[in-house]
C-alpha cells in the first residue's frame, strides 16, 4: 500500500498536481529524513519546521521579492527535491506522480487534472498489486470529494481493442484501488505534505513560460518519477505543456 501525499500549485498559464506515494513499509524512514531536512533549515535559515514551504510567484512584478532570496528559495527546493530523490534511489519506497495542464487549453482544468490524478494512482495501485490512499494538503474541498465518488461508480477509461490493439472502446474502470476517500491535511502539520509541495512548485516553475532555466529544481528528480504513471508523458505532463508553450522539450 502507498500513501500519497497531495499537492497542487497554479500559475498563469499552467495548473499542477503532484502527489508523492509513499510505500508504508517506508514511510517512518521517509518521514524521519525529511524531518531532518526541515530542523537544519530551521537551524540555519530560520525557516519554521512547523510552517508550509511557500515559494513566491516567479512572474511577481511588485519588486518586494530580491533576487537574493529568490536564489535562497530554489536553493531550499533543490534541496528539499534531493532528499526525496537520494531516498527513491536507496529504497524505491517513494514514487512522485504528477498532472500538469495548461489551463488555457483544458476547460474545467481542476476537475480534469483530480479525474487524471486519481486514475494514475489506481492503475499504479493496480500494476503493483496493493491500494492507496490519498492525502490532499488543503482544507476540505466538495470538488475532490465528488471527483472521488463519481470515478468509484463511474470511470469510462478508452482501452485498446482489436487483434492488433489499433482500435478503441471505451470501459468503466471504476478506481477501487483507491480506499477510503480523500483525506485533508494543513501542509504546515506534515513534512511529507510539505515535501508534494516543493515538487508542484518546482514542476510549476519548469512549465510557465518566461522562466529562466536555472530555475528548473525539477531536474533533480529521476527515479522519483512515476514513469508508467502516464503513457503519453513520462514526466508527469510537463513535456505536453512545454509542447504547447513552445518551449524546449527535455
Amino acid at each position: 500500500m502507498r500513501i500519497y501525499y497531495v499537492m497542487e500549485a497554479r500559475g498563469r498559464r499552467c495548473h499542477v498536481l503532484s502527489a508523492l506515494g509513499v510505500d508504508v513499509r517506508a514511510w517512518s524512514r521517509l518521514d524521519r529524513r525529511v524531518r531532518e531536512w526541515r530542523r537544519r533549515l530551521e537551524q540555519r535559515h530560520g525557516i519554521p519546521a512547523n510552517e508550509e514551504l511557500r515559494l513566491s510567484d516567479p512572474h511577481c512584478g511588485c519588486g518586494c521579492h530580491t533576487q537574493p532570496a529568490l536564489f535562497k528559495g530554489m536553493q531550499v527546493v533543490d534541496q528539499g527535491l534531493r532528499v526525496v530523490e537520494d531516498f527513491a534511489v536507496e529504497t524505491g519506497g517513494v514514487q512522485v506522480i504528477n498532472v500538469c495542464l495548461n489551463m488555457d487549453d483544458v476547460s474545467h482544468h481542476r476537475r480534469v487534472a483530480l479525474d487524471r490524478l486519481f486514475n494514475r494512482v489506481n492503475a499504479t495501485a493496480d500494476r503493483e498489486g496493493g491500494y492507496a490512499l490519498l492525502i490532499f494538503g488543503q482544507e476540505p474541498d466538495d470538488t475532490v470529494v465528488r471527483t472521488y465518488e463519481r470515478l468509484r461508480s463511474h470511470n469510462p477509461v478508452p482501452v485498446r481493442a482489436g487483434a492488433c490493439g489499433d482500435g478503441w472502446h471505451t470501459r468503466n474502470l471504476p478506481i477501487d484501488r483507491v480506499i477510503v476517500g480523500p483525506v485533508f491535511r494543513s501542509p504546515d502539520a506534515d513534512c511529507l505534505l510539505q515535501a508534494a509541495g516543493l515538487v508542484a512548485h518546482a514542476l510549476l516553475r519548469r512549465e510557465e513560460p518566461g522562466t529562466s532555466e536555472d530555475a528548473d529544481a525539477f531536474a533533480v528528480l529521476d527515479r522519483a518519477l512515476n514513469r508508467r504513471a502516464s503513457r503519453n508523458d513520462p514526466r508527469g505532463g510537463g513535456q505536453k505543456v512545454n509542447a504547447k508553450l513552445g518551449k524546449k522539450k527535455t
